[in-house]
């Protein structure tokens, strides 16, 4: 066995010792409250458009997680109530889920798979083959190519399917309407790319920041300009053995080097930043991401905060 799977399997054991097996238990708690609350839905009333949209929130939801991204982007939705949503599907869902998405959220607009294929083979595969041919292959990439082909504004709200706003999020409001847009994002807990931060520098010549996070982020829609540099970094990463692209969190990477290519793009508060342990009682957002550690929280603390806040 070599040094590097030796690292590997060390630093995998790391992981199921610190971010796993002690919550097992939290993660049953967490299935049983999912049941419950996915019965509550109803209980949520439903996002009624303010007039004619100036803010965009587009964001990738799957069957298995309909439940989580109606939450999401309900939480959100009732302090940005100028603001249209845009779910993306990762090919998953259906026409129930589609019904059950617009009883709380009626304007949502559902981009299917076959729209989306669409959209692309008619706007960017010409200009970035590459870059549309890892689309097929990886579905987290429509967060990248598909997201920035849907919409009419400048800059949109990226969220996840796993975050959960809380208090009115003047900060990122701010962020979504000021004259000339920058990259703003939620700090991760650490740097979480297709390579290591000091690879990515060498690699682009560019700064990259550390530990960009997707949930939330303000995006400064990208254009040809930028799909045509993507295409042309995603070659060198494909020619590099080490770097793997099928990783979730490759469009994450791809955000981060375009937000130091964007002057003026800086993280959000500490308030928005992602944290460990209990959901504190003054959180304005919260990504519950997908980690034993984090992920069961949505259900055991946040949903609670949630409906709480309907009494």
């Amino acid at each position: 066995m070599s040094k590097g799977m030796i690292r590997e399997a060390l630093g995998t054991l790391k992981y199921k010792a610190l971010d796993c097996w002690p919550y097992v238990m939290e993660e049953v708690k967490a299935k049983r409250l999912r049941e419950e609350f996915r019965l509550r839905i109803s209980e949520l009333a439903p996002i009624q458009s303010a007039g004619r949209p100036s803010i965009e929130i587009h964001m990738l939801c799957g069957k298995y997680h309909v439940d989580m991204g109606i939450f999401a982007g309900w939480s959100f939705m009732r302090f940005l109530k100028n603001a249209s949503l845009y779910i993306h599907s990762d090919g998953t869902l259906g026409e129930q889920d589609a019904t059950i998405i617009r009883m709380t959220l009626p304007t949502a607009v559902i981009i299917t798979s076959t729209e989306a294929d669409k959209r692309v083979k008619e706007t960017v595969a010409a200009i970035a083959p590459k870059l549309c041919e890892w689309r097929r292959s990886n579905f987290f990439a429509a967060q990248l190519i598909d997201m920035n082909l849907f919409g009419e504004f400048d800059r949109f709200l990226f969220l996840d399917a796993d975050i959960l706003c809380f208090l009115d999020p003047v900060e990122l409001r701010t962020a979504l309407m000021v004259e000339k847009p920058v990259f703003r994002w939620a700090q991760d807990l650490r740097s979480s790319y297709v390579a290591p931060v000091p690879v990515l520098r060498k690699m682009t010549q560019l700064h990259v920041p550390e530990a960009v996070n997707l949930g939330p982020m303000v995006v400064p829609r990208l254009g040809e300009k930028d799909f045509r540099y993507l295409e042309h970094l995603f070659q060198i990463f494909q020619a590099d053995p080490m770097i793997n692209m099928k990783l979730s969190w490759a469009p994450q990477t791809f955000y981060a080097i375009c937000a130091c290519r964007s002057p003026g793009s800086h993280p959000f508060s500490p308030s928005y930043a992602l944290t460990r342990g209990r959901t504190a009682e003054e959180a304005i957002i919260r990504h519950y991401v997908s980690i034993p550690a984090i992920r069961p929280r949505f259900f055991t603390e946040g949903l609670p905060k949630i409906f709480e806040g309907l009494q």
